[in-house]
């Protein structure tokens, strides 16, 4: 069994039957397949709900700050050798980074939670896409699955606020 961790059909079937014909076509239906547009008019009301929610100001007056250690915990937690985000930064750099600075990694998560704010940078994700196993002849954008990598920094601040 042979497998593939980048395989990008030249040519998808659309859903009104028609064939792309260019690699930027099969990445534009890709990406419109796999991100759909979020337009808040077809929201359900559980999404009006969660909508509504994020839009409220964030009060963190009575969030505890997180420890060095609750940071070293989440970054330990972390397996080395595994592909980095965006920013190309290993989880093992971040780790030697941690040990030379904890202190001000972990002043870096606490003001995160002092102001509320989640850098964009950190929100961003590398995507590969992986060829579903027994897709790979398929002419359906549904035969990718998507995988998102994201910079270890944002991953600590998430699991440092769960």
């Amino acid at each position: 069994m042979t497998s593939s961790w980048f395989f990008l059909s030249t040519t998808l079937q659309r859903p009104d039957g028609t064939i792309t014909e260019t690699t930027e076509e099969t990445i534009e239906l890709m990406l419109d397949h796999l991100f759909p547009e979020d337009d808040p008019q077809k929201d359900t009301d559980q999404q009006k709900e969660v909508r509504r929610q994020t839009e409220q100001p964030i009060n963190t007056a009575d969030d505890k700050e997180f420890t060095q250690d609750e940071v070293r915990q989440v970054l330990e937690g972390f397996k080395d050798k595994k592909a980095p985000g965006p920013n190309g930064i290993t989880n093992e750099i971040v780790k030697i980074a941690f040990k030379a600075i904890p202190k001000t990694m972990a002043q870096l998560y606490n003001e995160c939670l002092r102001t509320g704010h989640f850098p964009e940078k950190w929100k961003i994700a590398k995507v590969l896409m992986i060829v579903k196993p027994g897709r790979e002849e398929s002419s359906d954008p549904s035969m990718y699955r998507p995988i998102s990598l994201l910079n270890t920094e944002g991953k600590i601040l998430e699991k440092n606020i769960d």
